[in-house]
């Protein structure tokens, strides 16, 4: 205890010429309370230390400490919270890190957590950058080097920052790719997925799932590759890596209804789903409620035949209460006020910022009340007379 107070006062006593940050000064005000409550004979509780020192809610503490309950005192913990601060990692940051990862408490500072990052730094990586990784690969840096295994991926990527863009969309991607076995799982892997004309930028644009395809188990690659063949979509074709990241996300049997209910709604057979699904298998995604009202709305309402939304099943993947529905109340209201006599594909798959400049702003001065109501529309909230 003695020790850790020592560091601290030694911290705050830093040269006025490069003061700590506040944020830091007030984490380490922090944590020397906590010591000198606990030098003065407090009992230690992992729960009051979790809320009170690390800033975890109820909830969040309840979960942490099931994974703590072996810790009788808060000095290696203390010292960990006053490494994260050194690191630049605010006191919410710190809170995010020990609850998604409630044993880097645990870790030896001395030993393992500088060592770790000092490699990191003789990489070049600069100290926002350390603390972006840190936040989504804590339990990697008390677990491996993860140095040697940024020196593998890095260049795959192309850069870090195309790096973290990749991995942090959730924990599975950081946690994985920085932790899992490069010589046993991730070169074999990639070797499969060149065969398939695929590279790890590629995976990468299609999100966690996708690059979770890279970290697993070489033969449940191969079955996934496998899985991908029977939807039709071949190796080498665009939608190779669109089709992998959908069956990554799905078990077998999900895929099978959510093919039974697009055969049904489009009254259609498997070999003309298929034409869809090898052009756009990312439709498999939406669950079978969203799949059926959005193709029951662009037949029903819209007036599209089935034949023709399988030719452009892209449509299907658009968000019907977000897309769909307001660029459809749209082209109503201009069509009936003769304006426009464009077809609603055309309208529908047109990026945001050319639909709102040829069919929003356009209009403007004819129907002043147009960017209202499409506002309004994707924001659910839409006038009865309105509805489609």
């Amino acid at each position: 205890m003695l020790r850790l107070q020592n560091r601290l006062f030694s911290l705050l006593r830093n040269d006025s010429a490069s003061p700590l940050p506040a944020s830091t000064l007030a984490s380490l005000h922090r944590h020397l309370s906590a010591a000198a409550s606990s030098s003065a004979g407090s009992p230690f509780s992992v729960e009051d230390y979790l809320a009170t020192t690390c800033g975890l809610s109820r909830a969040q503490t309840l979960e942490a400490s099931r994974f703590l309950s072996h810790l009788k005192s808060p000095s290696n913990p203390d010292a960990v919270l006053s490494f994260l601060s050194g690191l630049g990692l605010s006191s919410s940051d710190i809170a995010a890190v020990v609850a998604s990862d409630p044993k880097f408490l645990c870790s030896k500072v001395d030993e393992t957590l500088a060592p770790r990052v000092a490699k990191l730094r003789d990489l070049g990586l600069s100290a926002s950058s350390i603390a972006r990784l840190v936040l989504i690969g804590a339990h990697a840096l008390r677990s491996c080097d993860v140095a040697s295994r940024l020196q593998f991926w890095i260049p795959l990527f192309g850069s870090f920052d195309e790096f973290m863009q990749a991995v942090s969309g959730g924990s599975l991607g950081g946690a994985s790719l920085l932790r899992r076995e490069i010589d046993t799982i991730v070169k074999p892997n990639l070797a499969l997925l060149l065969q398939c004309g695929l590279t790890v930028r590629d995976l990468a644009k299609t999100g966690i799932s996708g690059t979770w395809a890279i970290v697993c188990k070489p033969e449940k690659l191969k079955e996934l590759i496998a899985r991908v063949e029977e939807l039709g979509v071949q190796r080498g074709s665009g939608q190779f890596m669109y089709a992998l990241a959908t069956v990554s996300c799905l078990k077998p049997e999900r895929l099978a209804a959510r093919k039974e209910v697009l055969k049904k709604t489009l009254g259609c057979s498997d070999e003309v789903l298929q034409i869809a699904i090898v052009k756009h298998p990312s439709i498999l995604r939406a669950s079978e409620d969203n799949l059926r009202s959005t193709v029951e709305f662009l037949v029903t309402k819209v007036g599209l035949e089935p034949e023709y939304i399988v030719r452009r099943p892209a449509l299907i993947s658009y968000s019907l209460r977000g897309r769909l529905v307001p660029r459809y109340i749209v082209m109503k209201i201009l069509q009936g006020k003769g304006l426009i006599s464009a077809e609603y594909c055309s309208i529908a798959v047109a990026s945001e910022s050319y639909f709102v400049e040829r069919f929003i702003d356009q209009y403007k001065e004819s129907v002043p009340d147009l960017a209202d109501v499409y506002n309004a529309a994707r924001a659910r909230e839409i006038p009865s007379h309105l509805q489609p």
